[in-house]
């Protein structure tokens, strides 16, 4: 189980990278992105930084990425695609998605305490990172400035909502 302390860093550090967010134009959808962002990369640093945190927080991780990826294929990156301007950043994040969902599975086939997880686990945190600050600097700038600020509000909700039902789901399976 995760102690309260690692999940009260991360949540902190998740309204931390929500506020850079919006200070750098992200609104709505996007910035609720950079948020789960920001949380589950405070998650993967306190495992990186204490190998006694690994079985309890790898739990919680893997639900939030797969929760979060899930959601944005879903709900965000769907309305990306209407618009040729953006269907590279959706190809390239359908690409990144699997990849991340492929070392998530190799992981969890592993015995946590291993040498070979953590490495698998740094590679995993070290490609989640590129990942979000690819769609953080790159594509959610490009995307309000072709869907506009009303359509990334609007998806808020909906990701919200779809999200929190991956969760559910997920934790289901786990537990």
């Amino acid at each position: 189980m995760a102690n309260p302390i690692d999940i009260a860093v991360s949540k902190a550090k998740g309204m931390e990278r929500s506020m850079e967010a919006r200070r750098d134009g992200l609104v709505g959808v996007f910035q609720t992105i950079a948020r789960q962002h920001g949380e589950v990369a405070s998650l993967m640093d306190r495992v990186k930084n204490d190998a006694r945190k690994r079985e309890a927080l790898w739990p919680r991780i893997k639900i939030s990425l797969l929760s979060h990826e899930k959601s944005e294929l879903k709900v965000v990156y769907p309305v990306l695609d209407r618009y040729g301007e953006l269907e590279h950043f959706v190809a390239e994040h359908a690409e990144e998605a699997q990849q991340l969902e492929d070392m998530i599975t190799r992981l969890d086939a592993m015995p946590a305490q291993g040498e070979d997880w953590m490495t698998l686990f740094e590679a995993l945190a070290e490609a989640v990172l590129s990942h979000a600050n690819e769609e953080e600097s790159e594509i959610f700038p490009a995307a309000i400035n072709v869907i506009g600020q009303d359509r990334a509000k609007a998806l808020d909700d909906k990701f919200r909502a779809t999200f929190k039902d991956f969760k559910a789901a997920f934790e289901k399976v786990t537990h």
